[in-house]
């Protein structure tokens, strides 16, 4: 068998190993963590076209107030549970229960948060 290209997983260094985890996990959490910071902070949110064309995240008319602010935090919570699946990959995290369960607690708690922003609009 041909020897790869590429160095094994464990033979990188740990600097580099942490910065492709990052750079892997940033551009699914960039996008959300983006809105969902001047969703909190503005009390504004425009409809988000999610991954099929047509479908929105929230409804297809703007977000105010509460609901803007509800949204902004679902959308924090999904793009840190991009984050959390890089540190659950990290040579920094440990084996236990937190690191495994953390990607999807962020994740639930943004679906509950989702529901909330839909009874709030």
């Amino acid at each position: 068998m041909r020897p790869s290209l590429f160095p094994s997983d464990d033979e990188l260094p740990t600097w580099l190993h942490s910065l492709l985890l990052v750079l892997v996990s940033l551009p699914f959490s960039s996008f959300l963590l983006w809105f969902g910071c001047g969703a909190l902070f503005s009390g504004h949110l425009e409809p988000l076209e999610g991954p099929d064309f047509g479908q929105f995240f929230f409804g297809p008319t703007a977000l105010d107030g509460k609901a803007a602010r509800v949204a902004g935090l679902s959308l924090i919570a999904a793009g840190a549970s991009f984050l959390a699946i890089a540190y659950r990959f990290s040579r920094f995290s440990d084996e236990g229960l937190r690191a495994r369960l953390l990607p999807w607690a962020l994740l639930a708690m943004s679906v509950m948060l989702s529901f909330a922003t839909r009874r709030l609009h």
